[in-house]
């Protein structure tokens, strides 16, 4: 066991000059990358490396500055996404769960969490926000929802809007109940390293999932599975290798392994980034534009108050080089991050200034946004599992939904396998283009 920082990235460096004839997968033989390796020997295995070990392989060894980083009990590299780490969790507490099935979630979790739910046979209990497409989800109405049944709660924040859940006051509920938190935290795995610690670890989450490429110097597809709670780490590998790929991204391994070394020399970068975004966040407000309340690495504009739609807003900003992270009726969205220029920001500035945009105000705005809020006829799982039929949407009325209906982005579930189609919920998917739907057949309400 060596003392650097990035035990991957120096393996794969040595691996690229001393190898001269690679008789070993993959076939591009490092023409495509010459980073790119399997589980050759040395190189370690991701799902089977020990963290805990003395003498643990190169990826333990990384996880583990990973996880000192972090402040976790356990942190997993992830090639496949915060889905694979919210698989990885919803089962470890499944393992521990004796026998309960049923968990509490905000609506507007990501399909991740509901296909995750089909794969397990779990039930959500959801809790409705005041907003649309808003995480922050009442302590108060997730205490009322729990029972005897009840696994864990599970919560998203940073939504897609840049909203946050409160956290701490969950895990509180949570701790007393005696009930795990987890946290699909997708779009914060900065908020360890902001001027204040927010992150849901810190804040009492058992395990949360980070997408490190959504605003770190990571590459896609990297991400965490943090681990806060103790009682979780035993069988936290195995239980991750259930849902993951045999043959992890080792490029993806590499990204992750070098950001350890990257935050350490510079602890400071997010804080100055979020500064400089705070400052942008203010001209453009003094410009007349109006936006929305977000996250530190959001700039999220309020379309309808300026008489527009976020989809048209996102147009015009595409004719001065600048593309949006998602619009939809209401919202155009801005995602920044960590190797966000000095330049970008110029820019920004420059096309944010007062009069440079040629905005066209719409004299049809969009009508106020409609939660579906709809009765469960049968678990996820078991609606699943049926045989289905696509029919009309307009035919759909008091039938059984059996898919998952996410448009991406998003990704937030419309409408979920085992809820009950109602005429509000129709008029909505239509309003999304939406014009088929798969319905369960011989399946009744079993609720």
């Amino acid at each position: 066991m060596n003392n650097t920082l990035t035990p991957i990235h120096d393996f794969l460096i040595k691996n690229k000059q001393d190898c001269k004839v690679r008789c070993y997968m993959p076939g591009h033989k490092g023409y495509e990358h010459p980073l790119d390796i399997t589980e050759i020997e040395g190189a370690d295995s991701l799902f089977e490396s020990d963290p805990f070990s003395d003498n643990r392989g190169i990826i333990g060894q990384s996880e583990r500055i990973a996880s000192r980083v972090y402040g976790t009990e356990q942190t997993l590299y992830s090639c496949g996404g915060s889905t694979l780490a919210i698989q990885t969790m919803l089962m470890l507490a499944k393992q521990k769960g004796k026998g309960r099935d049923h968990v509490i979630a905000g609506r507007y979790s990501h399909r991740s969490f509901i296909n995750t739910c089909i794969l397990l046979g779990l039930t959500p209990s959801w809790v409705y926000p005041d907003k649309y497409m808003s995480c922050n989800i009442s302590p108060a109405e997730i205490e009322k929802k729990i029972t005897e049944r009840t696994l864990a709660v599970f919560i998203n924040s940073i939504d897609y809007y840049g909203g946050m859940s409160d956290i701490a006051a969950i895990s509180e509920v949570c701790r007393r109940h005696n009930i795990p938190l987890l946290v699909d935290n997708a779009h914060g795995a900065y908020l360890r390293f902001t001027e204040t610690d927010r992150h849901p670890i810190t804040l009492g989450a058992d395990m949360c999932a980070d997408s490190a490429h959504k605003t770190l110097p990571v590459l896609t597809g990297g991400a965490y599975l943090h681990i806060g709670n103790k009682k979780y780490c035993e069988n936290a590998k195995e239980t991750m290798s259930l849902f993951g790929s045999s043959s992890p991204s080792y490029l993806i391994l590499d990204s992750l392994d070098r950001f350890n070394a990257t935050i350490c020399e510079e602890p400071n970068h997010i804080k100055e980034l979020v500064v400089k975004i705070n400052e942008l966040k203010k001209h453009i407000s003094s410009s007349g534009y109006i936006l929305s309340e977000s996250d530190d690495m959001r700039i999220v504009f309020d379309c309808p108050a300026m008489f527009t739609t976020g989809q048209r807003f996102a147009y015009e900003l595409d004719q001065f080089g600048i593309a949006c992270e998602y619009a939809d009726e209401y919202k155009c969205v801005l995602l920044l991050g960590w190797h966000t220029s000095d330049q970008d920001f110029e820019t920004m500035r420059m096309v944010f200034s007062e009069g440079v945009m040629e905005r066209t105000a719409l004299l049809r705005l969009p009508k106020p946004p409609v939660m579906i809020k709809t009765t469960s006829a049968s678990s996820p799982s078991a609606a699943y599992g049926r045989m289905k039929q696509k029919v009309n949407v307009e035919e759909a009325e008091g039938k059984i939904c059996a898919g998952v209906i996410a448009p991406c982005p998003p990704g937030i579930p419309l409408l979920m396998p085992g809820e009950t189609v109602t005429r509000e919920a129709i008029e909505v998917l239509l309003a999304h283009g939406i014009e088929k739907i798969e319905i369960t057949v011989g399946l009744r309400n079993i609720f």
